[in-house]
């Protein structure tokens, strides 16, 4: 049985985009050392919905009710920088953890001075501090992201 020169074109072109698909598919893939990373990006960015869908707060301060999404979202953090192997992205991803851990812990702080300060007074001095903190964390995530884009 002879094949007409048409369907040799054809399977040709088969094979060539089978294969094409094929190496798309397998060099598009996060690196082996960059998943845990992409990992801990997509956590943050869930959290960050999470935690903002349950913001009631019109003075933008966190109630104490908030503050356990606010310890899931760096206890979920610490967690997933622990898995994350290469040095470079561990550093980082550590330093965000303890960031995150960090700007936790400052919430009774801003949240009783805010209480304690007078009708129109400026901000305390820990929401300054939790601004440098986010300003930080956003920066590391932003590390993180273009190391493993």
């Amino acid at each position: 049985m002879k094949l007409d020169r048409r369907w040799w074109a054809a399977i040709g072109v088969a094979v060539i985009t089978v294969a094409a698909l094929a190496l798309s598919y397998v060099f598009n893939q996060p690196s082996e050392e960059c998943r845990p990373v992409k990992d801990l990006l997509d956590f943050n960015r869930s959290q960050a919905e999470h935690i903002s869908s349950k913001a009631g707060d019109e003075q933008g301060i966190p109630t104490v009710a908030e503050d356990a999404a606010y310890q899931a979202w760096a206890d979920g953090l610490a967690e997933r920088a622990q898995k994350v192997t290469s040095a470079d992205l561990a550093r980082t991803s550590t330093e965000v953890a303890s960031l995150a851990n960090e700007f936790v812990g400052k919430l009774p702080l801003v949240r009783s001075q805010t209480e304690s300060r007078a009708p129109g007074a400026p901000a305390p001095p820990a929401a300054y501090e939790m601004m440098a903190l986010n300003a930080r964390i956003s920066e590391k995530f932003n590390e993180l992201a273009k190391a493993c884009s």
